[in-house]
């Protein structure tokens, strides 16, 4: 019981410094006058996933010694086995929820949504080029990662520099493909949630000396960004150390337990705010928010795995993430380019996150 309980409290922690932290860079984004789409699609997705880079860098790199470091670098992390897997278990497994269990959720909110009215269309009107720019970047990117499992070390750095190179491509086309059409500044101010700092410091003041009301300075912005990442920084060290302890209790592979328990923390912000966009019938930031998440996940996380554990994996299982992710992502790209988006297109997501437990389940009997 008590390590159930330690997991319930790192856990929401967790969640508690993701929301706060994917607040903060919302508004700083809409302070900092960008358009809609660089904060729904870069600021935002990036921001809800640097919680899951951050888990693996803490499991990486808290408290370890200068002489395992140095084994690190070179590739020599036999001695770090749990370190490691727990380390692969939560940079494979952001981009494999997102791809099943997010994508799920948007074909379930807009069924359902469109069942009680709220939707006229069951199709999912998002930015074509958006999707389809974003998807094409994660295939290739998340083809690569799973094309180094079989490859040594050096080629490890290597692809690790080619991914961080891809991301850099996006972000630039990202940016270029940006229109003056796009939200911006005060209009973006509207469409967020209320600032969290000001509940508790409501009459804040402004450089004129006068209440801020509900809208932050850029000051107080700052302060709920550094708090939330302390905050996550803190909680993530002690998920980690329950994961640790769980895998060693159950006899179960630390890989498997990270996987399917590290994302259900830190992938709540994507899959919340997409259920809510839909609504909303703000599709392409529902969906911009998962497909840029995506990107993110499957090369600057990737590329510390590269570097930084042996990303070596032979069970079938560890095939089975990647491959799972890789359909379905190619499903949602296929259908967006056939002009054939539907609720039903984003549900197969479940569907493969459900075979995905099955394996498992029948693997460990």
């Amino acid at each position: 019981m008590e390590i159930l309980f330690y997991f319930s409290i790192s856990l929401i922690a967790i969640l508690i410094s993701c929301i706060i932290f994917s607040n903060s860079v919302e508004w700083l984004g809409a302070r900092l006058n960008l358009s809609h789409g660089i904060t729904g699609s870069l600021l935002a997705a990036v921001g809800t996933a640097l919680p899951e880079t951050i888990v693996p860098l803490v499991a990486i790199f808290w408290g370890i010694s200068w002489e395992n470091m140095v084994k690190v670098l070179k590739g020599e992390v036999d001695a770090l086995n749990s370190i490691n897997q727990i380390s692969m278990g939560a940079i494979i497994g952001a981009p494999f929820m997102l791809s099943t269990v997010a994508f799920f959720l948007i074909g379930l909110s807009s069924y359902l949504y469109f069942k009680s009215g709220r939707r006229n269309s069951s199709a999912i009107n998002t930015d074509k080029t958006v999707l389809e720019r974003d998807l094409s970047f994660f295939l290739i990117s998340f083809f690569l990662a799973f094309l180094a499992i079989f490859l040594n070390h050096i080629f490890h750095v290597i692809l690790a520099v080619v991914l961080m190179i891809l991301y850099i491509v996006y972000l630039y086309k990202t940016i270029k493909e940006e229109t003056k059409e796009e939200y911006k500044g005060e209009e973006l101010e509207d469409n967020l949630d209320p600032f969290f700092l000001t509940k508790f410091i409501p009459n804040f003041p402004t450089k004129a000396g006068l209440p801020m009301a509900e809208k932050p300075t850029t000051f107080l912005i700052y302060c709920q960004l550094v708090f939330s990442l302390g905050l996550l920084l803190f909680s993530a060290h002690h998920f980690v150390e329950v994961l640790k302890e769980i895998s060693h209790r159950l006899n179960f592979p630390a890989f498997i337990i990270s996987l399917l328990l590290t994302p259900l923390a830190t992938e709540l912000p994507e899959k919340f705010n997409s259920w809510m966009w839909i609504r909303q019938k703000k599709d392409t930031l529902a969906v911009g928010n998962v497909s840029g998440a995506l990107v993110f996940q499957s090369t600057f996380p990737v590329s510390i795995g590269l570097l930084f554990t042996d990303w070596h994996m032979t069970s079938a299982i560890s095939y089975l993430t990647f491959i799972f992710c890789l359909i379905s992502a190619g499903i949602v790209l296929f259908a967006s380019r056939k002009n054939k988006l539907t609720f039903k297109t984003f549900l197969l997501g479940g569907v493969f996150y459900l075979a995905y437990l099955v394996f498992i389940i029948f693997k460990s009997g």
